[in-house]
């Protein structure tokens, strides 16, 4: 699927510039048929190594194209929902099939053995899963099904080490963490490295303990929005200068009922997981505040 929907951006997108690199990089992301898969604005400046503004700016313009549409607009620390239209059914030509022919229903019936790259050189049937070209910021999977948001990244043989306890770890990450990152996944952080072993985590468990996870994953959507980070070591310094927590504060159970978040404005400068705008201060300089159309501090609901 990411194959034939790179081809088809390369030979009959007609999206310039940093427009066609985001259309690029969705297509990279895409793993079924139908072309869609969630993305936030956090990933988009990953991939073009860019501010949000650039990255915002790149996604409207292939909107207004017609060749990227937004399916479903985030909700909470849902990130959006984005489609390629055109690249539905399309499948890319076999490098002995003749000419190029329009899009195809149904699975391939050609002789060309397995899927070869974008360009249909050989080479490539031997580079294992599929990949497309590396673009700034992205990093190809590596390992069993670690997708563009994988929670945690998948410990390679050659990695080594000790991982801990195994009835109190899952994958090397203690249960008391897991929350944390289960968190910042969902508000579009999947792509970041934990690279902690053994009692490097207790300084993790400390912190969440201080100062909890909402502040903490707030902090972290904040930074990532601002610059790019690879590694949750980034956001330690940061975490540590958090306010505790009010005495006698009790967390949430999963179980427990929220107040309902209003309905996200669907403007393009409002991160639909974080709920805050990108404005300028008097120095000319980016900064984030909350969105007075959907922000729940502007709304009188619970975060």
């Amino acid at each position: 699927m990411t194959l034939d929907a790179m081809h088809w951006v390369w030979k009959h997108s007609r999206s310039r510039g940093n427009a066609r690199l985001a259309l690029l990089f969705v297509a990279d992301q895409v793993r079924s048929s139908s072309c869609e898969v969630r993305l936030s604005y956090a990933d988009f400046m990953q991939a073009l190594n860019a501010s949000r503004s650039v990255a915002k700016g790149a996604v409207q313009k292939a909107v207004e194209d017609g060749e990227l549409q937004i399916i479903e607009q985030g909700k909470g620390t849902r990130s959006s929902l984005y489609s390629l239209p055109k690249a539905v059914g399309f499948i890319r030509p076999s490098t002995s099939s003749g000419p190029e022919s329009g899009p195809l229903e149904g699975s391939r019936t050609g002789a060309s053995g397995p899927e070869s790259g974008p360009l249909g050189t050989n080479h490539d049937h031997a580079s294992g899963p599929e990949s497309g070209p590396q673009w700034a910021g992205i990093r190809p999977s590596s390992g069993p099904e670690s997708g563009p948001h994988s929670p945690f990244p998948v410990p390679s043989k050659q990695e080594g080490g000790p991982e801990g306890p195994q009835h109190d770890h899952d994958y090397g990450i203690p249960r008391n963490v897991r929350p944390l990152i289960d968190a910042m996944t969902r508000a579009g952080l999947g792509y970041i490295r934990w690279p902690f072993e053994g009692n490097q985590w207790f300084v993790i468990e400390a912190l969440i303990k201080k100062s909890g996870i909402n502040a903490m994953t707030d902090f972290a959507v904040k930074v990532a929005s601002r610059t790019s980070v690879e590694s949750a070591k980034y956001f330690i310094p940061g975490w540590r200068q958090l306010a505790p927590l009010p005495p006698g504060y009790t967390p949430p159970s999963r179980d427990s009922p929220l107040a309902p978040l209003p309905p996200h404005c669907g403007e393009l400068d409002c991160h639909p997981d974080s709920r805050l705008r990108e404005i300028e201060d008097g120095d000319g300089l980016p900064v984030l505040v909350p969105c007075r159309l959907c922000h729940p501090s502007t709304q009188g609901v619970r975060p």
